[in-house]
């Protein structure tokens, strides 16, 4: 079982946005997510925001069978739920369809509160 590390600085003004996106996928999005995540190999996702000096940054930690193949997954997915969680991210991220394929970052897991814990099994 593989750790996948991804961190982003969040764009001003997003902070908001992505609150609301959290609270839906762990409310009336959850069943969908958790398919999401189990089509992609994906047992366990923590979504965390820490606030540093000029904004806030992201850390998504997943816990995945195959991360290769599960990023390739989620990134050209068909299904109806996948697609309109990619397009939420990609709105957020401010990336295009053509950009948000294979830019990942890692980075060491560090102090953060948590904003949505999501665990699939």
């Amino acid at each position: 079982m593989a750790q996948l590390q991804i961190t982003y600085l969040l764009r001003p003004g997003t902070q908001e946005r992505w609150r609301r996106l959290c609270q839906e996928l762990a409310g009336s999005r959850l069943d969908k997510l958790e398919a999401c995540c189990r089509q992609a190999g994906i047992t366990q996702m923590q979504v965390r925001l820490v606030q540093v000096l000029h904004g806030e940054l992201m850390l998504i930690t997943l816990h995945i069978q195959e991360p290769q193949q599960a990023l390739q997954e989620l990134a050209t997915s068909k299904r109806p739920s996948d697609r309109w969680l990619r397009e939420q991210l990609q709105a957020l991220l401010g990336w295009s369809a053509e950009r948000s394929e294979g830019e990942v970052s890692s980075q060491s897991e560090g102090e953060a509160s948590s904003v949505c814990d999501t665990s699939s099994s």
